[in-house]
């Protein structure tokens, strides 16, 4: 009873907000997920007079998790909306791609979702949305606490465009990682050029991620395509029709030449690892002086004492492309309500300031004020702010990026 009278309240209240404005579906006339509240009359000036009475009457919701070192972090997050709202949040860390069939599996059965939010990896966002299982809510207007997201982290997710299904949560960025004791008085590798000249007067003091067992390796492989490519090669890079065949045909003439001759130079002289955290260390116990790696894990290994303080992270002046992960609502979540509040409350100044200042995670919010957040322990944990605005770059496409991560290990690890 206590759960219809606040759904009919939620109902009410929508209706009355309704010439305010309207939530539309992405990508369709109707939404693909039940709920009594109506989400077409629901608005940011409405979102809280609804949802509020609506989720306490639900009483609790469920959370996937799919990071691996995440947990403490979701842990005070969740503490905090409990205190705020009252609704209790069930956590479970997942494995992000397990999950993902995991929610095919129960659509397909005709079950509704297993969880109400899952922050999922970017990479499998594709697989996901076109299997129907994300909501068609559009995260990226209807969230009142996040009213001024950049475009790109808002509606695309690893070269997929989703059109705001998917709230960007996290967005991280692709550097390069060097410790300074090599490198006084700012004399470490600014470019590419200087990375290749590094690497042939130091052999093996540089490792490299794998592109295809680490983010860090493909997204400087991703870097390099976007520094050393013909403008007309790059007509295509974010291009998000471009289909499988295209992207082969892409990676497979001309235009990845020049970056593979550079590679073909830079490879003997440097090691590639197996993933990020192989990469890191390498750099902790003094093997390698510089390494690809992402802003946020230098952050987090750096203040957890895993990485020495002496080891920063910078991006190349040719430019370094970021990413991120998102949070989204399953199509067959069963508390609506309250998983809207979650997700609103991810996005809000308060948790996207939190957890820069925990673990380096930067956000999608341009007008965020991060100075409140950067003490100067975090800045000496960051890529300087100047070099995040001017030379962060979004992902390429994933096609291509697929496509060219394979040509690049037929050409440049497995070649002779």
């Amino acid at each position: 009873m206590k759960l219809r009278t606040a759904l009919m309240t939620a109902t009410l209240l929508c209706a009355a907000y309704a010439q305010a404005g309207a939530t539309e579906p992405v990508g369709g006339p109707d939404f693909n997920i039940k709920t009594n509240v109506d989400l077409k009359a629901l608005t940011p000036a409405n979102f809280y007079d609804v949802l509020v009475p609506a989720a306490k009457a639900e009483g609790q919701i469920s959370f996937y998790d799919f990071g691996e070192s995440e947990n403490v972090i979701f842990a005070e997050i969740i503490r905090r909306f409990e205190a705020k709202y009252g609704v209790k949040v069930e956590y479970h860390q997942v494995d992000g791609e397990q999950a993902v069939q995991q929610l095919i599996a129960a659509k397909q059965a005709g079950q509704p979702s297993p969880v109400d939010v899952f922050w999922m990896p970017n990479g499998s966002v594709r697989v996901a949305d076109q299997a129907g299982i994300i909501a068609n809510l559009p995260l990226n207007t209807m969230l009142p606490s996040a009213p001024d997201l950049e475009q790109n982290a808002a509606t695309v997710s690893r070269g997929y465009v989703h059109g705001g299904k998917v709230a960007p949560y996290h967005r991280n960025v692709t550097a390069i990682g060097y410790d300074t004791r090599a490198f006084p008085n700012g004399t470490e590798p600014k470019n590419f050029a200087e990375l290749l000249a590094f690497a042939k007067a130091n052999p093996q003091k540089m490792v490299v991620t794998d592109p295809t067992r680490g983010g860090s390796g493909i997204g400087f492989l991703e870097s390099a395509i976007l520094a050393m490519t013909t403008k007309d090669c790059q007509a295509r890079l974010y291009d998000y029709t471009v289909t499988e065949a295209d992207a082969a045909a892409w990676a497979n003439g001309p235009c990845l030449d020049p970056v593979l001759a550079y590679f073909k130079e830079l490879r003997p002289n440097v090691e590639f690892t197996n993933g990020n955290t192989d990469s890191l260390n390498l750099m902790a116990n003094g093997q390698a002086e510089v390494a690809t790696v992402w802003e946020d894990e230098v952050y987090d290994f750096t203040g957890r004492g895993l990485l020495p303080p002496t080891v920063k992270a910078r991006l190349l002046t040719d430019g370094e492309v970021g990413d991120g992960d998102g949070a989204m609502m399953p199509s067959g979540a069963t508390h609506v309500a309250g998983g809207l509040l979650f997700l609103d409350f991810l996005m809000s100044d308060e948790i996207q300031l939190y957890k820069l200042t925990v673990n380096g995670s930067r956000s999608a919010r341009t007008k965020l004020d991060i100075d409140k957040a950067l003490t100067s322990d975090v800045t000496n944990r960051l890529v300087p702010q100047e070099q995040y605005l001017n030379y962060a770059r979004p992902r390429i496409v994933g096609t291509i990026s697929d496509a060219a991560a394979k040509r690049f290990v037929e050409t440049i690890l497995q070649g002779s």
